[in-house]
């Protein structure tokens, strides 16, 4: 059980990605991210264990050279060093990118989701 990403391009992507977090409440946005998770070509990587069915997610993804990246509209600050901050936080080394959000089923039969990153 568990949220993955499956790499199906060419070269590596790293991913950084959010979650509810209570113990980020405090700060006034209950979301926690964190990242970098190396997924290689034609792999996948779980990035989060346990019940995934029902549960939203953001996640921003880029390949090594940064020729590609997969986002969206939720921007966040995220440093090129490895991290795991509540949503608020940033710093000066980070970058302000845009996160995905991804709603995952209800329903799904095996309680895991799979994002397939594709691209060059």
């Amino acid at each position: 059980m568990g949220l993955y990403f499956q790499n199906s391009s060419s070269k590596t992507i790293w991913v950084a990605y959010a979650y509810s977090s209570s113990d980020c409440a405090s700060e006034g946005d209950p979301w926690s991210k964190t990242g970098w998770f190396p997924v290689t070509p034609n792999t996948d990587a779980m990035v989060r264990s346990g019940p995934v069915n029902g549960a939203k997610y953001f996640f921003f993804a880029e390949n090594q050279d940064r020729s590609a990246s997969w986002g969206g509209e939720f921007t966040t600050q995220l440093p090129d060093r490895t991290f795991d901050w509540c949503w608020s936080t940033g710093s000066t080394d980070a970058r302000l990118l845009g996160m995905k959000k991804v709603i995952v089923p209800v329903n799904i039969p095996s309680f895991d989701y799979t994002i397939n990153l594709t691209g060059p």
